[in-house]
């Protein structure tokens, strides 16, 4: 891992879409669900008592409603993903998800307050503990080598019956024993048979189907893959890689002539994304590869973040942008409020890297605007049965969107390299994005700099913006002068392209 090429994808995303595409390829259906998720779906549907360890303010962060509780918290683990998935297909399925999990744990060698999960999900006539074992061999075997073996030991998870703890051979001694895993194996995997309440609550009839589940950390696979020991090591490793090279141009449909533009240099636009609708998963998969073809490397920064970094950028008081949803139990050290915005993230770690050479920066992520009416507390939900249409309706009309944008950042280039990216990212969702930019255009807004600027628009909607940042914000960011950047609504160009939504009606 230490020998990276110059533009990469971040080694987490990287092994998280492994693990989807090899579970897709057995027929898994790729789903997703909200990070900031209710209450019920996080713990009540999951047969999970209200005096679950995890409720308490050690386990899970919850989000500050008016007046208190607001019955949402930021999911502790991918398994409101299997719930919302059997409420909305009938059985017999397969469901794989990856995404983004909090617990309020200190950082240290082995724990994070943010990580990630790969959850996979199988519900027919028929199924066994065999047939889980089968699958978690076959995927160590795909993520450690051939011949990797897995050691099945009890356990006790809530939501399945039975449950048991995966171990896979020790990559490192390979079972001889060493200082990482002390008897040759190492925990990996949680597993088990799904609970037969949760079944019912999700509609499925546990007296005919039976359904297995097992969810693991990518962190700790990309640990066991490589020899890490502290999972603090994966950042390190990437800050401290190679200098990049310095932006590439990109060709740019505008009205406006492009200056110090090579033709020479640019690169033939990629064939458009098929007609049919593609999962927004799929497509930021496919911008993620795109963009780092074009030199950019990808990055994941905290959902935290510190409501002061407005003020750098000048926001008046009464942006939307300052609206945040809050944690009600912060962790020592992060800030309660939740990001609005992934273009501060990706500026500071552009500061923080500080390579010799030019520097090219993305993210995709969710984000997490308060409500423009405030949040409303999701209805109490009937376990044992599956709700009725109308009581789940409310459920999902309670949990705030969290739409998913892109921030990409760049040392040295021009406007115009921003937008490029922008007109990349379009082509994967089917879409030609169009700069709105000169005096004809709109006049400058937040955080760019003069006319250096474009609003990115398709047939008319704006989208996204790309421009050359203030010198003044980046002075007070500490950045180096001749900064461009992008921001763009990836759920704007879903919904531009017709394409599938996550997000149950």
């Amino acid at each position: 891992m230490a020998d990276r090429p110059a533009a990469a994808r971040h080694p987490v995303a990287a092994l998280a879409e492994e693990i989807v595409d090899l579970l897709a390829g057995e027929g898994y259906r790729v789903a997703e669900g909200p990070e900031v998720e209710a209450e019920w779906l996080n713990f009540d549907a999951l047969n999970m008592a209200t005096d679950h360890p995890s409720r308490s303010a050690d386990g899970t962060f919850s989000i500050n409603g008016p007046n208190g509780p607001s019955g949402l918290v930021l999911r502790g683990h991918t398994s409101p993903v299997q719930v919302r998935t059997m409420l909305g297909r009938r059985a017999p399925l397969r469901m794989v998800t990856v995404g983004r999990v909090f617990r309020p744990d200190p950082p240290d060698a082995t724990h994070s307050p943010v990580f990630h999960q790969a959850e996979g999900l199988a519900v027919a006539e028929g199924l066994t503990m065999d047939d889980l074992c089968a699958t978690l061999g076959r995927l160590a075997a795909a993520m450690f080598g051939d011949n990797t073996p897995v050691r099945v030991r009890p356990h006790w998870f809530a939501y399945t019956d039975p449950s048991a703890e995966a171990d896979v051979r020790c990559p490192t001694c390979r079972g001889g024993g060493c200082d990482l895993c002390e008897d040759g194996w190492i925990e990996w995997a949680g597993c088990g048979m799904v609970h037969p309440r949760v079944l019912a609550t999700c509609g499925v009839d546990p007296g005919r189907h039976t359904g297995f589940a097992f969810g693991l950390g990518v962190e700790r696979t990309l640990m066991l893959r490589h020899g890490l020991r502290d999972i603090r090591d994966i950042r390190d490793i990437i800050r401290h890689a190679p200098p990049y090279p310095t932006a590439v141009r990109a060709n740019v449909p505008s009205d406006r002539p492009h200056p110090a533009t090579d033709r020479a240099d640019v690169p033939s636009d990629p064939p458009l994304a098929p007609a049919e609708p593609v999962s927004p998963f799929r497509r930021r998969q496919a911008t993620a590869r795109a963009l780092v073809a074009s030199g950019w490397t990808e990055t994941q920064t905290s959902p935290f973040l510190d409501p002061a970094v407005w003020d750098a950028f000048g926001l008046p008081p009464d942006d939307p942008r300052r609206a945040h949803l809050r944690v009600a139990n912060p962790l020592d050290g992060y800030p309660p409020a939740l990001r609005t915005s992934l273009l501060p993230g990706v500026l500071d770690e552009l500061r923080a890297r500080r390579p010799p050479g030019g520097l090219m920066l993305f993210e995709q992520g969710a984000v997490f605007p308060h409500p423009p009416g405030g949040l409303r507390p999701p209805p109490p939900l009937p376990t044992g049965g599956p709700p009725r249409s109308e009581e789940l309706a409310a459920l999902h009309a309670a949990i705030p969107a969290q739409p998913h944008h892109l921030a990409a950042a760049l040392t040295g280039g021009h406007w115009h390299a921003a937008a490029g990216a922008g007109h990349a990212v379009g082509l994967r969702w089917g879409l030609r994005l169009r700069p709105e930019n000169g005096p004809s255009g709109p006049r400058s807004a937040w955080p760019w700099y003069g006319e250096r600027w474009a609003r990115l628009t398709v047939d008319g909607t704006p989208v996204g913006e790309a421009g050359e940042l203030d010198p003044a914000i980046l002075r007070r960011l500490r950045l180096p002068g001749g900064v461009a950047a992008l921001t763009l609504d990836l759920d704007a160009l879903d919904r531009l392209s017709g394409g599938e939504r996550t997000r149950p009606a």
